[in-house]
């Protein structure tokens, strides 16, 4: 009897446990086709939207219906003006949901598969050629990485290709790829929605050598203008047109100039499967980090198609 009721006990807890709900470990919530993060598993969009209508500042009336949409989205951008999260352009990653945990932590939530358990469902592969065997490199977001070899990358036996037609950064130590990941390179005539800009730059191919490594510099071109401390304008500040404002420059992490344009390397929420930047080649936040720290200046960069 004494056993039974203890196991009944640590069921009970175990539940609650897993049960609990966690804003900070969700996946990132967005426009899918801005950002390769936003995966917007519908339970956690349907969490997200419970949360926001149960603040007691904002007063919303959104249908828990588990569909990312311009309802939310609009209904995110209130929630992150109102406690002061910026940029608000709807995009629930970790600063939103730092606050929406703070926020939401007396509101029942029915338990969901988090991000982090998402991820042990991935499949590993043995080896690259495992890897391309199984992963359409043009579609997936997937990201290939072979620990062993990236351990040994030292600046002097690395070599980055950019393949302009899969979309694709590979990262090769030593002759062999040691990193495949999904990047965005420039586009032509191509509108981008986060920034109401269009895009009319193509990556140039050719052979290049990172020229310079700096971990967050500032955009000369995008970022915000502001007038007594309000957002006025977002995007490319040649385009801007309104009466005098300060400029801010997007901060560009781990930032690898390729040419003396300001063409380069860098990080980036906004990673998609096709090409869609001004010139630069984005990259996910995490394989940034790691290619910044395997390389060094003078290491060649091929951009190829």
């Amino acid at each position: 009897m004494i056993l039974t009721r203890l196991l009944f006990t640590v069921l009970v807890l175990f539940s609650a446990a897993h049960a609990k709900h966690s804003f900070k470990h969700y996946n990132d919530i967005c426009e899918k086709t801005d950002n390769q993060k936003c995966v917007n598993d519908p339970l956690q969009v349907k969490n997200l939207q419970i949360a926001l209508n149960a603040d007691k500042y904002l007063h919303l009336h959104l249908k828990t219906d588990g569909k990312w949409g311009k309802n939310t989205k609009e209904a995110v951008q209130k929630f992150q003006k109102h406690y002061h999260i910026f940029p608000a352009e709807g995009y629930v990653g970790a600063k939103t949901k730092r606050v929406l945990e703070r926020v939401a932590k007396n509101v029942k939530l029915p338990p969901v598969r988090t991000a982090a358990a998402n991820k042990m469902t991935n499949r590993s592969y043995t080896c690259y050629a495992d890897f391309k065997k199984h992963v359409d490199l043009q579609k997936s977001y997937k990201v290939f990485k072979n620990n062993k070899l990236l351990s040994k990358a030292n600046g002097k036996n690395t070599h980055i290709k950019i393949d302009v037609s899969e979309q694709r950064l590979k990262l090769y130590v030593n002759g062999k790829v040691a990193l495949c990941a999904p990047c965005t390179t420039g586009a032509k005539r191509k509108f981008e929605p986060n920034t109401k800009t269009y895009r009319d730059k193509h990556t140039p191919l050719g052979t290049f050598r990172i020229k310079e490594k700096i971990a967050a510099k500032k955009s000369t071109i995008f970022g915000e203008m502001y007038r007594n401390g309000k957002k006025v304008y977002h995007g490319d500040r040649r385009k801007y047109r309104g009466p005098r404002a300060k400029y801010v420059g997007h901060t560009m992490h781990h930032w690898m100039r390729l040419t003396s344009g300001g063409v380069g390397l860098h990080a980036s929420k906004y990673i998609k499967r096709h090409p869609g930047s001004n010139g630069c080649v984005r990259l996910p936040f995490k394989v940034a980090s790691i290619v910044f720290s395997k390389v060094k200046k003078g290491t060649k960069v091929s951009v190829i198609n």
